[in-house]
């Protein structure tokens, strides 16, 4: 399932609503008619309070009264005679139907009692009886308010309420979904250049739009690891660049120090004798003449030696000077687009603008991994001393019978006291050496001298424009 995440997200929150609703439905169920009943009681209790208390206690008082007071409530008023007093009920001022109805329940008319809620005759009502002294006499007060209709009312808001509820978990999901399913598919997204990177591929970066949240985080820090891993692999490939250099340096140097030994001991054999011989003629010697003649052949010897020596001195300074390895004919244009391509997400990521001006079907008999240091050494001092928001430009183009290769940026420039030193090994601009080693553009001078070419800088009025030039190409087209 591609969306199980998201499913699984949904289906937890509509399980926690489903069961939230379970338990919160049997409570409304209960409390609501439970809380109607109470707050009409206390009406029922605090109209009759105000009844009581009308002045003067007659017919047309209290008709006045309970008009005035926009209640439905069933209310009948009479006498100890069962004389009607009021009544709201036309039925309720006959003194016959008073007496039959209320004869046998007066002993349920107390001045304290209180409103109660019962179901008479299949009618549910809030009912009161009570009695107040005025002037001596005692009154009857009987009240009803009638709730048949609002059990009715209760099942219909109980029944839209079941749709609201279903509504809201329809609604919910939908939301969820819509709101879910984004986040999820960046998460996706996220972990799919983890994954390109995670197979070795460090030419992706999560390109789209990085949130101020917890994802948003994540992606960037999926960038810069992608960033920093980068970066070491050109650490790494300059160190192996040094030491493959070193060991092929070593074992010429091991080769041609033994053989140096065979030789030197051969061809110094030879002239030790003769000097050792004609040492002792001269010492055994008595004619003066002799002795100048044995004298300049020792001294030709000794110069023969000298000779020997200087030439031996002079190979060992300079054996350091390597030879140019496994050159073929590359198409060097086809080289840097791929090299440029592979590094973009690399440059944009470090919020800089990447732009090449690469002139097409440039050959050049080079040896390709010299070209490939070049660059990434060129474009990583680049991006790590590039202002934030500006643009990197690669540049190839023909100069005369070379190529030149171009890397610039807009940042800091180059002081002159250091035109020099950046080229030396393991100098660096960065503090303690936390960004980079040195290496690289010590790298990029070695590789000039083995290629017997240029190569250089110039401060530009933005910024910093490092060059090189490859040598031995043809114009042939691609």
């Amino acid at each position: 399932m591609k969306n199980k995440l998201t499913f699984k997200l949904i289906v937890v929150i509509i399980v926690s609503v489903v069961l939230l609703a379970g338990i919160m439905a049997p409570i409304y169920f209960y409390l609501q008619p439970k809380m109607y009943i109470d707050q009409e009681t206390k009406r029922v209790a605090a109209f009759s309070d105000k009844l009581k208390a009308v002045e003067p206690f007659d017919s047309d008082t209290l008709g006045q009264f309970f008009t005035d007071s926009g209640v439905s409530y069933r209310v009948y008023v009479f006498d100890e005679a069962f004389n009607p007093l009021y009544s709201s009920f036309e039925l309720g001022n006959n003194q016959k139907f008073l007496k039959k109805l209320f004869s046998d329940k007066t002993d349920r008319f107390q001045e304290d009692s209180k409103p109660y809620f019962a179901t008479v005759d299949d009618e549910p009502a809030v009912r009161l009886y009570t009695r107040c002294e005025v002037n001596g006499k005692t009154y009857y007060i009987q009240m009803k308010d009638s709730l048949s209709g609002v059990s009715d009312v209760f099942a219909f808001s109980n029944k839209i309420l079941g749709f609201v509820v279903i509504f809201y978990l329809i609604f919910c999901s939908i939301t969820l979904y819509l709101a879910i399913s984004r986040s999820v598919k960046l998460v996706k997204e996220v972990t799919g250049v983890a994954k390109q990177i995670s197979e070795k591929n460090l030419s992706v970066r999560y390109q789209g739009k990085i949130r101020n949240d917890e994802i948003g985080e994540l992606a960037k820090s999926v960038n810069k690891m992608a960033d920093t891993i980068q970066e070491n692999i050109i650490e790494l490939e300059n160190y192996n660049f040094v030491l493959r250099e070193d060991n092929s340096y070593i074992k010429e140097f091991e080769q041609m120090r033994r053989l140096m030994l065979r030789n030197i001991t051969h061809d110094l054999k030879t002239p030790l004798a003769v000097i050792s011989s004609q040492v002792e003629m001269i010492a055994t010697c008595k004619e003066q003449e002799k002795k100048e003649y044995y004298y300049q052949s020792a001294m030709e010897e000794i110069g023969k030696m000298n000779k020997m020596i200087s030439s031996v001195l002079q190979f060992t300074t300079e054996e350091r000077e390597l030879i140019r390895k496994d050159a073929q004919l590359t198409d060097v244009s086809a080289l840097l687009v791929e090299l440029c391509d592979s590094r973009r997400a690399y440059v944009e990521s470090r919020d800089l603008e990447l732009r090449t001006d690469i002139r097409p079907g440039l050959h050049l008999s080079v040896v390709r991994d010299h070209v490939e240091h070049v660059f990434k050494n060129y474009l990583s001092n680049a991006v790590q001393n590039a202002d934030r928001h500006t643009v990197v430009k690669v540049s190839l183009d023909g100069i005369g019978k070379s190529v030149r290769l171009t890397v610039e940026n807009q940042g800091r420039k180059i002081p002159d006291e250091l035109g020099e030193k950046i080229w030396t090994e393991a100098f660096t601009t960065s503090p303690s050496g936390t960004e980079n080693t040195g290496l690289g553009l010590f790298i990029v001078k070695e590789i000039s001298l083995i290629e017997h070419t240029k190569c250089g800088f110039e401060n530009t009025e933005k910024g910093v424009r490092f060059w090189f030039d490859f040598t031995d190409y043809s114009m042939e087209s691609a």
